[in-house]
C-alpha cells in the first residue's frame, strides 16, 4: 500500500510529516523497528522505520547518514518518537530529506508504543495485500471470462477505459497499435500513439511497469503514463494508460497489470495457434515436394485449403536471406542451434517477406522449409506474365533491403499444371537460386531457364502422363520386377546411343547377344517394331516421362488388371 494510505488510518492520528511530504507515494511492503546503529543492514526496499533515536541523541550526524542510506536502500520513509529521548533533528537533516524526497514523520504524538504501531501497522499491511489480492483475482476472472466470450483483445481494452476512466493503447513490439480505447477517446487516441512513439522509439525497452510524463499541452492535461510491457515467451509489446496524476493508485496499477497477463496469455493462444497452422502447412508442401505425396488425388485432397485443385495452375518461389551457409544450401552449426533472438528474427522475415508480397496482388501462400521461404503462386486464366513479375519481385527485393537490411535473393521456377508438378516447380526454383550464388550473385531475382521436353511434361496433367506411360508399356506389365527392370534399362540404353547394339552393350556391361536377345523380348511383349520412327518416338517419350512419375527413379508400372483403352 502507498505510504499516504498507511498515515491516513487510525494508527497514525496526531503523526505529522515533518520533511520529504512529496515522497508519500511510495510503497510500504513492511514494517520495522530500530534502536541498533547497524540497523541499515537488516532494513530491506519498501520498509517503514520506527524509531526513538536514541542511538542518534549523542551523535546526530548518524541521522543523515541513516537516512541517505534508506534511499538508497528504497525504503519507504522513516517514523521517530524525537521527544522520547528529546533527539533533535538537524536542520540539515530536513533539507535533505526534503531534496530527497524521502519522508520523516513526527510520531511523538501518537499514544500507541512502538511496539503496538508495528503490529497493527503489519496487520493492516497485511489486509490491504489480501484485498488487493482478491481484487487481482477478480478482476483477472473478468477479463479472462470476456476472452472466453470470444470478446478479444479489443474487448479487454475497452473495458480497462471504463474501469480506469483512462484511454488505453495497446502497442506491439514494433510500436504499431494493436488495440486502442474506441470508447469516449477515438479523436484523442492519434495524439497519444504519436506521443507514445516518440518516447518509445529508440528507447531500451522497459522489463518492468515504468511511468513516464508527456509536456504535450495538446493531450488534454493527460500528461501522465503507465505503461506494462506484455510478455509471452518473448517481448510482445506495451500496455499503456494515459492519465492525470490524482487517478494513480496501487488499485490502478494492479488494474492494468492483471489486464496486461490476460492479453499475453490470449496473445500466446493466438501465437500456437497460428505455429500450429504454418506447421501443418510446412508439413504438407515438405510432402509434396519431398515426394511422400505419390498421387494427384492426395495432393488436391491435402492441399485444398492451400488453393489447389484439379485444372489448376502455379508457379513455385524460393526464397533465401544472403548469408553463410546459405550460398550452397548447407546448414552449419550456428544455424542448427537458433536461439531465440534467430527464431524471432526469421518469423519477422516471413511476416514482412508475406505483408510486401501481397502489396503485389497475385494470389499465394507462403511457407517454410529448410532455410527457404517457399511461396506458391497461383496463376490466373489470363496467363503469366514472367518478365513483370521478374521486375515486381526486384522492387520487393529492393524495399526489404531498403526497410530492414534483408538481402534476399529469389529462384523461380516453371508453371505447373498438375499438384504433383509443384514439386518439380520448386526444384526449378532451387536450381535458379543456386545458380545464382554460382555466380557469386546477391539480392537476385532469377528464374529457371532451361526449357527441355520435362518442360513440356509439366504442362501436361499428371494423370494423362500416367495413363500414356502406362499404355506404351503395357505389354511387359507381367512380367517379374527384376526382368521388367532389365527390360527398360535395355530400352533406355538402346536409344541413347542411337540404337547402336555394340555401344549399348558396352553401356549395360553385357555381352552382345544379350541385348539382342532382350531387344527382341521387348518386341514381342510390346507387340512393336523398336526402330519404326513412330514407335521408336513413342517410346522415347514414355521412357522420358518415368522420373515424372517416381520420385526416386524406380518404375512405375500399374498392376491393374485390365488392359487400359486404346
Amino acid at each position: 500500500m502507498l505510504l499516504s494510505e498507511l498515515l491516513a488510518n487510525d494508527i497514525y492520528e496526531h503523526a505529522r510529516v515533518i520533511a520529504g511530504f512529496n515522497g508519500l507515494t511510495r510503497k510500504v511492503q513492511t514494517v520495522n523497528i530500530m534502536d541498533a546503529p547497524d540497523i541499515i543492514r537488516f532494513l530491506r526496499p519498501g520498509e517503514l522505520l520506527l524509531t526513538n533515536g536514541f542511538f542518534m541523541k549523542q551523535t546526530p550526524g548518524m541521522f543523515m547518514e541513516l537516512m541517505r542510506d534508506m534511499q538508497r536502500m528504497e525504503c519507504s520513509g522513516m517514523a521517530v518518537k524525537t521527544e522520547r529521548f528529546k533527539l533533535h533533528v538537524p536542520e540539515e537533516a530536513l533539507l535533505e530529506a526534503e531534496r530527497l524526497q524521502f519522508p520523516i514523520i513526527e510520531i511523538s504524538a501518537v499514544e500507541l508504543s512502538l511496539g503496538e504501531i508495528l503490529q497493527r501497522s503489519t496487520s493492516l499491511i497485511m489486509n490491504n495485500k489480501n484485498e488487493e489480492l482478491q481484487y487481482a483475482l477478480h478482476i483477472h476472472k473478468q477479463f479472462s471470462e470476456m476472452i472466453m466470450k470470444g470478446k478479444g483483445i479489443t474487448g479487454i481494452v475497452d473495458a480497462l477505459t471504463k474501469l480506469l476512466s483512462s484511454p488505453i493503447l495497446l502497442l506491439n513490439g514494433k510500436l504499431q497499435p494493436i488495440a486502442e480505447s474506441r470508447l469516449g477517446y477515438a479523436s484523442l487516441m492519434p495524439d497519444l500513439a504519436a506521443a507514445a512513439d516518440a518516447i518509445l522509439d529508440g528507447a531500451a525497452i522497459p522489463s518492468s511497469p515504468t511511468s513516464f510524463c508527456l509536456l504535450d499541452v495538446s493531450l488534454r492535461n493527460r500528461c501522465n503514463v503507465l505503461l506494462y510491457p506484455v510478455h509471452t515467451y518473448r517481448h510482445e509489446g506495451y500496455l499503456l494508460s494515459f492519465h492525470s496524476g490524482e487517478k494513480m493508485s496501487n488499485l490502478y496499477g494492479l488494474t492494468l497489470e492483471q489486464a496486461s497477463n490476460v492479453i499475453g496469455m490470449e496473445l500466446t493462444k493466438a501465437q500456437a495457434v497460428k505455429e500450429r497452422s504454418r506447421r501443418y502447412k510446412n508439413e504438407f508442401f515438405s510432402d509434396l515436394i519431398d515426394g511422400y505425396i505419390t498421387s494427384e488425388q492426395e495432393a488436391i485432397h491435402r492441399g485444398k485449403k492451400y488453393g489447389i485443385k484439379a485444372n489448376g495452375a502455379w508457379v513455385m518461389l524460393a526464397a533465401r536471406r544472403d548469408g553463410a551457409g546459405w550460398g550452397n544450401g548447407q546448414r552449419d552449426s550456428q544455424t542448427e542451434r537458433q536461439d531465440e533472438r534467430n527464431v524471432s528474427e526469421r518469423d519477422e522475415h516471413y511476416e514482412r517477406i508475406k505483408r510486401h508480397f501481397s502489396a503485389i496482388g497475385q494470389s499465394f501462400v507462403m511457407f517454410t522449409k529448410n532455410d527457404s521461404f517457399g511461396l506458391l503462386l497461383h496463376l490466373s486464366d489470363s496467363g503469366w506474365d514472367e518478365s513483370f513479375f521478374l521486375q515486381q519481385l526486384a522492387r520487393l527485393s529492393d524495399r526489404l533491403y531498403e526497410e530492414i537490411g534483408l538481402s534476399l535473393s529469389i529462384g523461380i521456377g516453371k508453371p505447373a499444371t498438375n499438384a504433383l508438378g509443384i514439386k518439380h516447380s520448386y526444384e526449378e526454383a532451387i536450381k535458379a537460386l543456386q545458380y545464382g550464388y554460382r555466380l557469386k550473385r546477391t539480392k537476385f531475382v532469377q528464374s529457371y531457364q532451361s526449357k527441355d521436353i520435362g518442360y513440356l511434361f509439366h504442362m501436361l496433367p499428371h494423370d494423362e502422363l500416367k495413363q500414356f506411360y502406362e499404355e506404351t508399356f503395357y505389354g511387359i506389365r507381367h512380367t517379374e520386377e527384376q526382368e521388367r527392370k532389365e527390360l527398360l534399362r535395355t530400352l533406355s540404353a538402346f536409344y541413347d546411343t542411337q540404337c547402336q547394339l555394340m555401344e549399348t552393350s558396352k553401356l549395360l556391361f553385357v555381352h552382345r547377344n544379350t541385348v539382342v536377345y532382350r531387344l527382341d523380348k521387348c518386341e514381342k511383349l510390346l507387340g512393336v517394331k523398336l526402330k519404326d520412327p513412330i514407335e521408336s518416338l513413342r517410346l522415347r517419350i514414355a521412357l522420358s516421362i518415368e522420373p515424372l512419375l517416381s520420385g526416386d527413379g524406380s518404375v512405375s508400372l500399374s498392376r491393374q488388371q485390365k488392359k487400359p483403352k486404346k
